[in-house]
């Protein structure tokens, strides 16, 4: 087969993140060394030990959407996912209603969902009326007419992908890869695989998450992984000062074409996606037997090429960035590292979609882009950081090998070019 035929390309991409709500604007600070993490403020957390958040800019929906009532089922986190996702599809000029339905694919990945306690407080207070304590079993009658009838849809781990699907007009291959940083990369990897195998002809595909609901911010606090630096007090990835995440919240996505289609129709070409790897450890394995999986992983993705920039995992623990950096040393020496979550905060399931755009964004117009809040690199890492200004690619058409992690042990890596 011609190689155009079985290359995948992004034609659109689409950016909800604390740098921003546009990729322009987003690559543009990313690129400066600039920071989204601030206060956190979603709620009270004084006494929980961490201060910084990761917010992204609220994003203005409802007169861009074909069903306008379905916002009202849509969560904190698939408003940003329709944002980034709606964007992806503008960008690429492609009217997806030209084509067959059965023929365009949905695929999402997303993070925290589930029952969130504070949906229920208003109708506990009303069930409350008596000298008993509250008790969930008395959400009857009064009490439930004082919490939110769409609560559900809202907490379902797919509902991204059934009203994006609807949205679009989808009636292809669809699919939700659920938690973790690799999920959106899951997800993108998916798409790819239809589209070469033909089963559809463009796919919509990314990830979405937020991390400030109460028992999400509170799990990661009771586990020790918050950093407690004061905001403008949070160090970046490989710093010799890191101390932990900061939670974020964002949304990723792509629009995906075979290059053959792309070039028939003129559309724009943001980046190419090279090769994907993927591999589990168990959480208790030695730090060899990590490594010699996430190689694994790496091999899949590069096929033995040399990439011309890392976007390391990063994700500012001490440990985390020590066993990563041996990782790299040992399989990437020489190569410039960066990493995005110093810019971005830690974005979950949305992650992986994120940080694979904005490597193409990066690779697009030949730099690589600063780690924010890198001050004094921890020492003997052994990597060539690229810290304080952008570094200038001198290859033609760069390529960059992209790197998630998640805790429970999954490992995913892709090569992307231009």
């Amino acid at each position: 087969m011609n190689e155009s035929t079985t290359t995948v390309v992004v034609t659109g991409a689409g950016l909800a993140t604390p740098l921003g709500t546009d990729a322009g604007t987003i690559a543009g600070r990313l690129a400066r060394g600039e920071s989204g993490i601030g206060p956190f403020r979603a709620f009270d957390v004084a006494g929980l030990g961490f201060s910084a958040g990761a917010e992204t800019p609220a994003v203005d929906i409802a007169a861009r959407l074909r069903f306008p009532k379905n916002e009202k089922f849509m969560g904190r986190s698939v408003r940003l996912a329709f944002h980034a996702a709606l964007d992806a599809v503008a960008s690429s000029r492609l009217d997806l209603g030209a084509l067959d339905p059965f023929r365009v694919a949905v695929y999402t990945g997303s993070g925290q969902t589930g029952l969130e306690s504070a949906e229920f407080f208003g109708g506990l207070e009303a069930a409350a009326a008596g000298p008993e304590v509250p008790d969930f079993r008395d959400l009857g009658g009064r009490a439930s007419r004082a919490i939110d009838r769409y609560w559900s849809f809202r907490s379902l781990a797919n509902a991204g992908l059934g009203l994006l699907s609807m949205e679009f007009g989808a009636k292809g291959p669809s699919a939700n890869f659920v938690q973790g940083d690799t999920a959106s990369l899951q997800a993108v990897e998916a798409g790819v695989a239809e589209l070469i195998e033909g089963r559809c002809d463009a796919v919509v595909a990314g990830g979405y998450d937020s991390l400030f609901t109460q028992s999400t911010a509170l799990a990661y606090a009771r586990a020790g992984l918050l950093s407690a630096a004061p905001p403008e007090g949070v160090r970046g990835p490989f710093d010799g000062s890191r101390d932990g995440i900061v939670l974020g919240e964002g949304a990723g996505f792509v629009l995906l074409e075979r290059e053959a289609d792309a070039r028939r129709r003129g559309a724009p070409v943001i980046g190419r996606l090279l090769g994907f790897g993927s591999a589990t450890h168990s959480g208790e394995a030695p730090p060899k037997s990590v490594a010699a999986t996430a190689a694994r992983a790496i091999a899949e993705a590069t096929g033995g090429a040399r990439p011309d920039f890392v976007v390391a995992h990063g994700i500012a623990t001490p440990e985390g960035d020590r066993d990563e950096a041996r990782l790299l040393h040992e399989l990437a020496a020489g190569v410039p590292v960066t990493a995005f979550k110093g810019a971005t905060g830690y974005l979950g399931a949305a992650t992986g979609a994120v940080e694979l755009i904005l490597a193409m964004l990066a690779a697009r117009d030949r730099t690589v882009p600063p780690i924010a809040r890198l001050e004094a690199p921890d020492e003997g890492l052994g990597l060539d950081l690229v810290r304080a200004e952008p570094r200038p690619l001198a290859a033609a058409a760069p390529t960059a090998l992209c790197l998630s992690w998640t805790w429970s042990g999954q490992i995913g890596a892709v090569m992307i070019g231009v």
